[in-house]
């Protein structure tokens, strides 16, 4: 056995390590979402002794969880389509004019990606509060996509510097300019990217916990991540068995959206590979 075949043996079997300990986590919250409390914890590692659905039950109806997934699906749906929409404009505009004043807008994006969080989070919630936008979704997800569309502009504009400006000109030429040639002709021709955004925005929306907590005070509008915080806190003694069911209701629909997706995912990054 040469020295190349034993060296791509060792670093298999290092990236199946780290794939058991990756899985693990999760491993082990479906083993003990349908166990009782007591199975929990006199034996965590072991099968449940019966499969059965009445911890995802008690959630369901303790915290509203139909409420609560529909509130995080339009969150994370109306934030996207923001973010996607005016991205992909801001991206197509900028990469077309490429002179210093697109230079310095697109440094003000990247400078605004690299900024964490809870740098902007109490200028953000004192703007909030100000403009009276606490506690109303529809809001928050504008207010949400705003300051986090920076990497979509960016993507955006990456791949529209694939796609030659004679095709600008020709669609002038027949009339066809302005918001009409964009949405006709443009974005569809950003379908790969706007797939790999789509899904990517969603779960970083779906997983949002920071935004909605300094924002939302309302339980009838609270998200799966607040959902899961309460949880937390109103079951973290006696009834772990509850929060393992919960914390997997709300994995489930990301793990099923990123499996599915993983196709257009790389495409999207693929496409967004072209020459700067």
């Amino acid at each position: 056995m040469n020295r190349r075949k034993k060296t791509n043996i060792a670093v298999g079997l290092l990236l199946w390590v780290f794939c058991v300990a990756m899985f693990f986590p999760m491993l082990f919250i479906i083993i003990n979402a349908f166990k009782t409390f007591g199975e929990v914890v006199m034996d965590p590692l072991a099968l449940p002794a019966v499969w059965n659905l009445d911890n995802f039950k008690e959630v369901i109806r303790t915290g509203n969880y139909i409420r609560v997934f529909l509130n995080t699906i339009y969150f994370a749906m109306l934030s996207g389509v923001i973010v996607l929409v005016f991205g992909s404009m801001a991206g197509f505009k900028l990469s077309r004019m490429n002179n210093k004043v697109s230079q310095a807008i697109m440094l003000v994006f990247m400078i605004a990606m690299m900024l964490p969080f809870p740098v902007i989070m109490i200028p953000l919630a004192v703007m909030a509060t100000k403009l009276h936008i606490s506690n109303h979704l529809t809001m928050i997800s504008i207010l949400n996509a705003g300051f986090s569309c920076s990497l979509a502009v960016i993507m955006y504009m990456q791949t529209v510097k694939g796609i030659p400006r004679e095709l600008d000109e020709c669609a002038d030429m027949d009339g066809c300019s302005g918001y009409r040639f964009f949405f006709t002709i443009i974005f569809p021709l950003l379908k790969p990217m706007s797939g790999t955004l789509a899904v990517l925005y969603f779960i970083r929306y779906w997983n949002d916990l920071m935004l909605p907590m300094i924002l939302i005070s309302k339980k009838e509008l609270y998200t799966i991540p607040l959902s899961q915080l309460s949880f937390y806190n109103q079951f973290t003694q006696n009834r772990w068995n509850l929060l393992l069911a919960a914390g997997l209701m709300a994995l489930l629909p990301v793990i099923v959206l990123y499996l599915f997706a993983q196709k257009t995912i790389i495409s999207g990054m693929v496409a967004g590979a072209v020459k700067g």
